[in-house]
């Protein structure tokens, strides 16, 4: 049975006790609200566009943007969810989003209630992410817990990821969450018989002893759990140190695992993990990163931007050009940004991308009167003169629609509209473009950068390490 038909039964048993009750606040009327709405809908409405394989991808941040910037009540909801639902037939995402708002809006004792025992059972067998932490924080640790004791959690990838199974993404649905908050699902899970979900969350309390207790009441003896390789992830995750293991090479891997927690968006330390067979380098990033987030300079719930060029040039800076620049250019970029062409797409691309926009922002905003000679660490692949010629146009606000038609310029009209914070011509750029991918791919990804100058609902702690890429989709945060 699919996640629609489950959702769309229980809506009608809920409907006319719910239909008066108030909609989601809409009250973030920040200056980039009018396009994150506008380019939401752009996604929403264009899926029609899209070729078979990509009709996944796109919809549910778009719809979650639209729900939480319009204050949509819950008829409107419900109607752009299950249309959601229908047009992305397979997406985990979708289904997540969907769940996440039903347990929010109404709770999972009136979802219970209202719902047959199959419907209710197949809704908490699709449960990822954004539906645990809205069922965890309606109090339904209980029910979860004995749910995940009799059927194992299963796993969000093949990779076998430490964010992948039950226990870590438990833990980084709610690692923003109190200590008390909790150390109540920690007792919960323990008493139910899942340890490894135990062990995850008391590993990830502010307080350290925290772990140390739950070890010494024995709940891991005899279980297939890892406490201590699990634990250090979960540790990693909220910027503590290892609980074992205190080796140089350990430690320094702990370093690289805290400051991808801290990143915003996504990570750069992966991709400098390793250099030259060692963890050295990347550990001394991950700590100038860490301190520079922590001091604010770079913005935790921000874009990736500042962080990827601090990461980079602090990189080449501790290792040489020669040795980063190879390690960039074999990782391919699997991140939602930029318009997609045929060829490979790597780290050192968006390096690239993020240099020239850097170089030619202070000349598209009008505070440097000359375009600026090429910058040195660009490499072959970017067309410069390309660059500097679409940032003339932009500079003069002498965009043509035409300039759409080419994928290559597209993606450089629309980066450079963007760092020149003219949102209406960026709005209207995007909106004449010719349908298709490109141009919902492009909506999406800017949609989501301005949600994060406004009020960063899609950000979550510890996002770069723990959520590979995926959303979460709080309707709890304000």
């Amino acid at each position: 049975m699919t996640m629609l038909r489950i959702l769309t039964g229980f809506f009608s048993l809920l409907y006319l006790s719910c239909l008066a009750s108030p909609a989601l606040a809409a009250d973030k009327f920040c200056q980039q609200r009018e396009t994150i709405l506008a380019f939401s809908d752009i996604v929403l409405n264009g899926h029609d566009a899209l070729p078979p394989a990509a009709v996944d991808k796109y919809g549910p941040e778009a719809a979650y943007l639209k729900i939480r910037y319009a204050g949509l009540g819950n008829e409107e909801t419900r109607i752009l969810l299950a249309a959601v639902l229908q047009r992305s037939p397979s997406s985990q995402a979708a289904d997540d989003l969907v769940s996440a708002w039903y347990l929010h809006r109404f709770g999972h004792k009136a979802f219970r209630g209202a719902a047959s025992a199959e419907k209710f059972d197949e809704m908490m067998s699709g449960l990822r992410i954004s539906g645990i932490r809205a069922l965890l924080l309606d109090g339904g640790e209980d029910l979860l817990t004995k749910r995940l004791a009799a059927f194992p959690f299963i796993p969000l990838d093949t990779t076998a990821g430490a964010f992948t199974k039950g226990g870590g993404v438990i833990s980084a649905s709610i690692v923003d969450q109190s200590d008390e908050f909790k150390e109540k699902i920690v007792r919960t899970a323990e008493a139910n018989g899942v340890p490894d979900i135990a062990n995850y969350l008391a590993a990830s309390e502010n307080d350290l002893s925290a772990w140390d207790r739950f070890i010494a009441r024995g709940s891991t003896k005899g279980s297939k759990v890892r406490p201590d390789f699990d634990a250090n992830f979960a540790r990693a995750m909220v910027g503590h140190p290892r609980v074992s293991g205190k080796s140089p090479e350990q430690e320094q891997l702990q370093h690289i695992f805290i400051g991808m927690a801290f990143e915003p968006e996504e990570s750069f330390l992966e991709s400098v993990t390793v250099v030259d067979g060692e963890y050295k380098i990347g550990a001394l990033v991950a700590q100038r990163l860490t301190q520079q987030i922590q001091s604010g300079a770079i913005q935790r719930s921000g874009t990736m931007d500042a962080g990827w060029l601090f990461g980079y040039r602090t990189a080449i800076d501790l290792a040489g050009r020669s040795q980063i620049e190879t390690n960039l250019e074999k990782r391919a970029y699997y991140g939602k940004r930029y318009v997609g062409t045929s060829g490979a797409f790597t780290i050192r691309d968006v390096i690239d991308r993020l240099l020239a926009v850097e170089a030619l922002q202070p000349y598209v905003t009008g505070k440097a009167d000359a375009v600026p000679p090429r910058p040195e660490d660009l490499s072959n692949k970017i067309n410069w003169p390309r660059w500097t010629e679409m940032a003339t146009k932009v500079r003069d606000d002498a965009i043509s629609p035409i300039l759409a038609a080419d994928l290559e310029t597209f993606g450089i009209v629309t980066e450079l509209l963007f760092a020149k914070g003219d949102q209406e011509a960026l709005r209207a750029f995007i909106r004449q473009a010719p349908s298709g991918e490109a141009r919902l791919s492009v909506a999406n990804d800017f949609a989501m950068r301005l949600d994060r100058a406004c009020a960063a609902y899609l950000y979550h702690p510890g996002e770069a390490f723990t959520l590979n890429g995926r959303p979460i989709f709080k309707f709890d945060t304000e």
